[in-house]
């Protein structure tokens, strides 16, 4: 049976993005709606606010007592895929999602220390194709949830200069769907004989597999913070690689049936009109390749991230700031996929190519402060993809983007802030892929332009409201 397209479901790691979500790679910028109106060049001149414990932890000591910041952010995406041999368009099918965070943070008057706490998700996406999308083999729906605890602690070491960090826990969550399709399996008993060489047309769905699988890692996150003279100010932060091990993860296959029967004279010398469906139902039963019950491995790293900046104070209540950032997706070269059960004992496992290199960005960010304490926002990003041509896929179809972000604070009271924020994510599209590639498979010897059959569309929506408390 035809494991390749289940096993590249498995991947998520650039996984699940929608037919993707905003950051580059499978990585969330949405943690803090002032940080993403500001195009989160924030690690320089801070937010002013305990998402800081995230962008810069060094930066909390100018905070000022406690300080709570809880928000969410709402990630609309569109997109879809343009196949060249039909001309056809098909619309993605992404749900709404909403990363939250939450930040707590306390700083003494007059102390040169900091302490806080903080919950957000750098790296999690979702990928969903409607029923009728050619590319359902390679990936249906496909979702990834990473959610980082980080506990911080800060210290300002010399006038206007802090170091900060702490260590990161992280809980992620997989689940993938996908079809399976009948025309690449081999007919059981047939000698090879596959059932598109039967005559069974590319694209006839047979079952479908789901997966759900938890895991957990450590890491760490720091940084540096300073003032340089009266109107400047630099800034650095480091989070660490997190290893997610998805051991056991749980694997279901549904047979689906296709109401097809065998022709007269057919290889397998069994009467016209017998139904394929009953040939293949003893795939289902136990022990069998898709037999319940089953469980794969697999290993999803989520890659280190350096960014640094400088900010300018010097003009009347006006920042300006620009960061540069780094994200490692190299580590995400290739994807053991190790199936325990039937399928591992059949020899099913695989191993996915992926090739991603590191992903550069450029942040920009402007803040004006107007009368009784409003503030105006806004940003400027262009993010590199860290996709080689030949992995623009269904499950993660990236290209290079623009985000541009605009937003406000607006005070309530003397001890309350709300934070509101808009980004716009365009690209060009970039060719891509609907078909796996494997690891001594045919396509691994190919190149992008004989396996790129067709153009993706991207574009995204997001909106943040965050909650400044001063207590």
């Amino acid at each position: 049976m035809n494991f390749d397209r289940l096993s590249r479901c498995l991947m998520l790691a650039a996984l699940v993005s929608p037919a993707a979500v905003e950051a580059q790679g499978f990585g969330l910028n949405e943690i803090g709606s002032c940080a993403l109106a500001r195009g989160f060049a924030t690690t320089s001149v801070p937010c002013n606010d305990p998402s800081e414990i995230y962008w810069n932890p060094a930066s909390t000591t100018g905070l000022q007592g406690w300080g709570l910041y809880v928000g969410a952010a709402a990630v609309q995406v569109n997109g879809g895929f343009n196949e060249d041999s039909t001309g056809r368009s098909y619309p993605g099918d992404v749900p709404v999602k909403f990363p939250p965070h939450i930040f707590l943070n306390y700083t003494p008057k007059g102390a040169k220390w900091a302490v806080g706490i903080g919950s957000y998700v750098p790296y999690g996406l979702v990928s969903q194709w409607k029923p009728d999308f050619p590319g359902r083999f390679e990936s249906q729906r496909a979702s990834l949830s990473s959610d980082y605890i980080q506990p911080n602690f800060a210290y300002r070491f010399a006038p206007g200069w802090s170091v900060g960090g702490g260590p990161v826990f992280g809980f992620s969550h997989v689940e993938l769907r996908q079809g399976i399709d009948l025309s690449t399996v081999p007919v059981p008993g047939g000698g090879g004989v596959t059932f598109g060489q039967l005559g069974i047309p590319a694209g006839t769905q047979f079952a479908s597999a789901s997966l759900k699988g938890n895991a957990t890692a450590w890491g760490f996150n720091v940084g540096v913070h300073g003032k340089i003279g009266a109107d400047w100010q630099v800034g650095a932060r480091y989070l660490s690689e997190l290893k997610f091990k998805y051991n056991n993860a749980d694997v279901q296959f549904t047979q689906q049936l296709t109401n097809l029967t065998l022709a007269a004279d057919n290889p397998l010398r069994r009467p016209a009109g017998t139904p394929i469906d009953a040939i293949l139902s003893p795939q289902f039963a136990p022990n069998a390749p898709f037999s319940a019950g089953q469980s794969v491995n697999t290993q999803i790293n989520h890659p280190q991230q350096l960014q640094a900046g400088i900010g300018y104070t010097g003009f009347t209540n006006t920042t300006l700031s620009v960061d540069y950032a780094w994200i490692d997706y190299s580590s995400f070269n290739s994807l053991n996929i190790d199936f325990n059960g039937p399928a591992g004992d059949a020899g099913l496992s695989r191993t996915l190519l992926e090739n991603y290199k590191s992903s550069n960005s450029v942040r920009f960010g402007v803040e004006h402060a107007f009368a009784a304490g409003f503030r105006g926002r806004a940003g400027f990003d262009w993010i590199g993809s860290p996709a080689p041509d030949i992995t623009v896929t269904p499950l993660l179809p990236d290209m290079n983007r623009r985000n541009y972000t605009i937003g406000i604070g607006l005070p309530i009271g003397a001890s309350y802030t709300l934070d509101a924020g808009y980004l716009h994510v365009d690209t060009s599209g970039r060719r891509g892929r609907i078909v796996a590639r494997t690891a001594g498979s045919p396509e691994e010897g190919e190149t992008a332009d004989q396996l790129n059959t067709g153009f993706y569309t991207l574009n995204a929506n997001v909106f943040s409201l965050s909650l400044k408390v001063n207590f």
